[in-house]
């Protein structure tokens, strides 16, 4: 299977001041989210519970992941 985006799959994902904002159906509800620096690196593993969740990063480049769905996210 290919990657698709997360807009694709009707997640919503968008950087703000500080904070990856994550805006999920309830059919994604279960899955993790996987938060890549842009060099690689995992910076956080998030249990999806709910229909938003907020991850407190410092500002750069990031991707999420969740399943095959990827989307990238800058946050100031």
């Amino acid at each position: 299977t290919g990657l698709s985006t997360l807009a694709a799959e009707g997640i919503n994902v968008w950087g703000e001041k500080g904070v990856i904002s994550i805006e999920i159906p309830g059919s994604a509800s279960g899955h993790t989210a996987h938060i890549y620096s842009v060099s690689g690196m995992l910076v956080r593993t998030l249990p999806l519970q709910g229909t938003k969740e907020y991850v407190t990063v410092p500002a750069g480049i990031y991707i999420v992941r969740i399943g095959t769905a990827i989307e990238k996210v800058v946050v100031r």
